[in-house]
């Protein structure tokens, strides 16, 4: 049986490396080996990928992921790494990010067009700028429009799935596709139709709004994550999901885990649903971190707190540990 695995692995691992040096060979300026994703994720942790590929065309996009596909590759697309913990051993396979190739931002009338590698704060700068309201509460939202899509981002009033038109996206085959609102069934951080998609951009819709209005809102909604959120820490944000009539960060705090550290990970004494990277930390401290007050929140309240934030290059086993068990 162990040898058995250790073969599958080591085919597995020739298949990666075959991939890899396609890419590297076909676009030499756009592909980059053994890339550290710490730099490009909002926790500042994470080993290596195999391929770091920043296309500049959604055909190159398209071809790239039909190659890790047909050899059975894997391949994440990383927006800003705002919402994600990579394994401090990195990901084996293709990181492809999708700054260059969709970052279309114009409007036509009611309707806007943003493409999924922009930012959520230059979307919202847009809409400011040219008197578009309807997403200021997005404002301080980390991350790109992919990433907020995906996860149905929102904050105070809102969330970006309330906007959506339709979205332009590659399926699991690579083809190009539109998913339209409904199909996309938005709920609360979390976008099931979406799921396994490649988010292309999207059209949302707006109104016509005072710039001067919307840019005293966008302030309003900056000051108000900075009085409650330790900006001055690198985080993912919130780790766990809101359970069902309560808050993640009044359960964690009143299981008194505010300060709780593992390594250089600790949870904030600020905003007890953020793991705050104080020191060096690793993605295993802040992983352990999250075990633990998971454990200890489910032992004084029975809830189990489910993660918001995504686990990029960790073993299944990891994955299984921190989902909810059977038994809750």
């Amino acid at each position: 049986m162990i040898e058995l695995e250790l073969q599958t692995m080591t085919m597995e691992n020739r298949q990666i490396k075959t991939v890899v040096r396609q890419i590297k060979e076909e676009y030499p300026e756009d592909c980059w080996l053994n890339e550290p994703l710490a730099p490009h994720t909002s926790y500042q942790v994470g080993g290596p990928a195999d391929a770091f590929f920043k296309p500049t065309s959604i055909d190159d996009l398209e071809q790239v992921v039909r190659l890790c596909l047909h050899h059975k590759v894997p391949f994440y697309v990383l927006g800003k790494g705002a919402n994600i913990l990579v394994h401090d051993d990195g990901f084996r396979g293709v990181v492809i990010t999708l700054e260059r190739c969709c970052h279309q931002l114009f409007h036509e009338g009611n309707l806007l067009y943003v493409g999924s590698g922009c930012t959520v704060q230059e979307l919202v700068e847009y809409c400011e700028n040219h008197g578009l309201a309807g997403l200021d509460y997005l404002s301080g939202i980390p991350g790109t429009v992919g990433g907020a899509l995906r996860m149905n981002a929102g904050a105070f009033v809102g969330e970006i799935g309330d906007r959506v038109l339709r979205i332009d996206a590659l399926n699991e085959k690579g083809q190009r596709v539109q998913i339209h609102n409904e199909e996309a069934q938005f709920g609360y951080r979390r976008a099931d139709g979406l799921v396994n998609k490649i988010l292309l951009g999207c059209w949302l819709i707006v109104e016509p709004g005072d710039p001067r209005r919307l840019k005293e809102a966008r302030e309003d909604y900056l000051r108000r994550r900075a009085e409650k959120q330790p900006l001055e820490y690198p985080s993912c944000g919130s780790v766990f999901k809101r359970p069902p009539g309560d808050y993640a960060g009044r359960l964690i705090e009143a299981a008194g885990c505010k300060g709780l550290r593992v390594g250089g990970a600790m949870v904030s004494p600020k905003h007890a649903n953020f793991i705050v990277n104080v020191e060096n930390a690793t993605a295993r401290d802040i992983y352990e971190l999250i075990v633990l007050v998971q454990e200890k929140v489910y032992q004084q309240f029975q809830v189990w707190l489910e993660l918001e934030v995504k686990l990029v290059g960790f073993p299944e086993s990891d994955c299984k540990r921190v989902e909810k068990p059977d038994y809750v």
